[in-house]
Formats: structure tokens, sequence, C-alpha cells
């Protein structure tokens, strides 16, 4: 079994058992890459590198400099995404939506809490989620609320 089946492996089997982690964190090269788990979009293997392609750009990283893969909740992901996007606002308890689309809110563990199919103009109540921090998701569109 070759590195590229072997990473393919751990990464599904990890996965289905973990997604309630916020972050994909990959060692390479010796420095810690936490990347946010709803902006995450694809996971390949191409021309000996891990491609991770997010809604905010591409993380590579030679297979052979791969040292650790694995999913840990580190806040850094979190702080790092937008409060707002311009078809996601989020104001007085209430979540605007421009476009339409299945919306997702994600817990700060990252457990999809809500998923909703919305249409232009939609207004998503959230007084009824606890007080915290979400990752809410649309299309490449993805912002974190403090509720």
């Amino acid at each position: 079994m070759n590195t590229k089946n072997i990473l393919a492996a751990l990464l599904l089997m990890v996965s289905s058992s973990m997604m309630a982690e916020e972050c994909l964190t990959i060692t390479c090269n010796g420095k810690d890459e936490s990347i946010s788990l709803p902006t995450i979009q694809r996971i390949t293997f191409e021309d000996n590198y891990l491609k991770v392609t997010t809604t905010g750009g591409t993380f590579l990283c030679p297979l052979s400099a791969v040292e650790k893969i694995y999913f840990s909740d580190s806040t850094d992901a979190i702080e790092a995404l937008p409060e707002q996007e311009e078809n996601l606002t989020y104001q007085d308890g209430k979540l605007t939506i421009k476009g339409d689309g299945f919306l997702r809110i994600y817990s700060a563990n990252g457990a999809l809490v809500n998923l909703a199919k919305v249409k232009e103009g939609a207004n998503v109540n959230l007084n009824n989620l606890p007080a915290g921090v979400y990752i809410v998701s649309m299309g490449d569109k993805t912002i974190k609320v403090r509720k």
C-alpha cells in the first residue's frame, strides 16, 4: 500500500469518527496548519502533494513532508473567519441571507445544529440557540456568529 492510499484511508477513517471537531490540523515540515472544517471543500492527493482546497484558497504540502494529520478544536481557525459576508449577515439575533441554497449552522465544536434550504431574502432567527460561537455556511460563504 503506497503513502497516498495510507493517507486517504486515514483521513476517511478519522473523519467519519471525528467530524464533530472544528479543524483539520496538518503538520508539514514541522509546522502546524489548522484548517476550519466548514471551509474545506476538497482534500486530494495530486502529483505527490496533499492538497486541501478551502473557500479561502488552497493548502499544499509535499506528501514526503506530511508528519501528522489530525482533527483538533483549535479556536484559531474560528477567529480567522469573517463575522459578515456580502450574502450572510447577522444582527440582533437574525441571520439575513441573499441568494438561494442550503444553509448550515455548526456549533463551535463542529456539530451541525441546523440545516435548511433557504431562499433570497430569508431571515433565520437564531434565538433558539444557546449563547456561544457558531459557524454559518452557505455555498462558498462562511461566517462566524457570536450569539
